[in-house]
């Protein structure tokens, strides 16, 4: 085994373990006391995030990697992204005990999703990675010896890190930002190196777990020391900085601000895979690299190419664009049906399409920059950036340039179609959807139709706030629900 893992991986053990005696003494806050260098701390961040296994050293909760906590199969199923992975969809449904999938396949708001939620495997890693990784290293990096620009660039990661954690979470677990109500909504705590591992964390609101997020980006943008490019796609630098501070800008409807941000870090990166490159139309066969994408500013995934899942018979037949390469070369495969139970549905086939499910990329902060321009009545340079993205996704003898002499709820939804399909399969369309559904003059009905049966998911739905996991309600009193 390679002696740097190795190291790394005691490293994280023995961070995770220390942090864990201040359980009985509750003297020292976690993460204080534990890693004295620079190059430890380097060590600890480099933090596998992808599935890819774990790896137990002493203790069976020591990990090393994000394992499952990237899989966004139940949002996608919630936003009628895609069918239920290698599911009979028919029998899910008609079966007399409900299960998760079967609720949010059929939009079922009566089920108690708590009692089908013992784990979650997204809220633990996210908490995970933000205790023992990221407050270890914000709380160690003042004091480690090595080098001190060094360790002031490993703080800034810390906190770009933290800050984007809290942000999904906050958006899985908790109402969308909503201005008027954002003060008093319920969030999720936000848990800073300070916070003590004995006693139970408690809930912020939506906003100040949002003031938390700003706070932290700009403690690590205030610090200079981002590279910008990166030592690899699971480290963080100045562009994926910028990028966490223009999405969490747009959910808080900050328009201006989210648009400085986004072509902040498309200044350091605006880099975007062209899809006419790949045969039969160019010379190259399909691909989109795991570690190496050019547009990826932060990579994070489950299993890189979503082989075998089932793009719903809506995306399918109302998202995708003719002419559409992706979908034209190989990807999707007839055999669905036999799989399903549901006539029309095609699996994907390629292995060699990583979908960055759970980072960020620059066309994120095209999509971001676009719907900032529109809401600015830019509405020219908005559609002139979703025909950049659209002429690279398009063939070209099928290729034609949406008008720009569109209105505002026009360009609107062109932005909305074609984000659909550049995010799918990640958990950026329950996100986007999400966030849309706090404006009155966007929010949308979800419907899917299954043998016959047609299933909504209204925008007010309790369905859009997913539960705590039992085993985080039952140790902490504090955690209630948010819906």
């Amino acid at each position: 085994m390679n002696r740097k893992k190795i190291i790394y991986r005691i490293v994280l053990a023995l961070a995770v373990m220390l942090a864990g005696c201040s359980e009985f003494t509750e003297i020292e806050p976690k993460g204080k006391n534990i890693l004295n260098r620079v190059s430890d701390l380097d060590l600890l961040l480099n933090f596998d995030f992808s599935m890819n296994g774990s790896i137990s050293i002493y203790d069976s909760s020591v990990k090393t990697t994000a394992e499952g906590a990237f899989r966004f199969n139940d949002v996608n199923l919630l936003v009628n992204d895609i069918y239920p992975y290698a599911t009979n969809v028919i029998n899910l449904i008609s079966a007399p005990s409900k299960t998760l999938e079967a609720v949010l396949v059929t939009s079922d708001e009566s089920a108690d999703r708590t009692m089908l939620t013992p784990t979650d495997i997204k809220y633990e890693k996210y908490y995970f990675i933000i205790t023992n990784v990221a407050n270890i290293v914000i709380s160690n990096a003042d004091q480690a010896s090595g080098d001190r620009e060094k360790a002031r660039q490993l703080k800034a990661e810390a906190y770009i890190l933290r800050a984007y954690l809290h942000y999904l979470l906050v958006n899985f677990y908790a109402k969308g930002y909503d201005p008027a109500t954002a003060e008093t909504d319920p969030g999720v705590p936000y848990v800073k190196e300070d916070n003590r591992i004995g006693e139970p964390n408690k809930k912020s609101t939506v906003a100040e777990v949002y003031a938390h997020i700003l706070a932290d980006i700009d403690e690590a943008l205030q610090l200079k020391s981002l590279p910008q490019t990166p030592v690899n796609k699971m480290r963080v630098g100045n562009a994926f900085a910028y990028a966490v501070k223009a999405k969490a800008l747009l959910s808080m409807h900050k328009y201006p601000e989210a648009l400085q941000a986004a072509e902040a870090s498309l200044a350091i990166n605006s880099e975007t895979l062209d899809h006419r490159e790949f045969a039969p139309i160019g010379t190259k066969a399909l691909a989109r690299p795991a570690l190496t994408c050019p547009e990826d500013l932060f990579y994070a995934t489950y299993n890189g190419p979503p082989v075998l899942q089932g793009a719903s018979l809506e995306i399918l037949n109302d998202y995708y664009e003719p002419g559409n390469i992706f979908n034209a070369i190989a990807p999707f495969h007839p055999a669905g049906a036999s799989v399903t139970g549901i006539n029309g549905v095609k699996l994907l086939m390629t292995a060699t399409y990583n979908i960055n499910n759970g980072g960020l990329s620059t066309v994120d902060m095209y999509l971001t920059k676009a719907e900032c321009l529109i809401r600015a009545h830019q509405v020219k340079e908005a559609i002139d950036i979703i025909n950049f993205i659209r002429e690279r996704r398009i063939q070209p003898d099928v290729y034609a340039p949406l008008p720009a002499a569109v209105s505002e709820s026009e360009a609107m939804a062109s932005l909305k179609k074609l984000s659909r399909i550049e995010c799918l399969f990640t958990c950026k369309n329950y996100l986007n959807i999400k966030r849309w559904n706090t404006e009155e003059a966007y929010k949308e009905t979800i419907s899917r139709t299954i043998n016959g049966v047609t299933y909504t998911l209204r925008p007010e739905s309790p369905l859009w706030i997913f539960p705590f996991p039992q085993n985080a309600t039952n140790y902490n009193p504090n955690m209630t629900q948010n819906y």
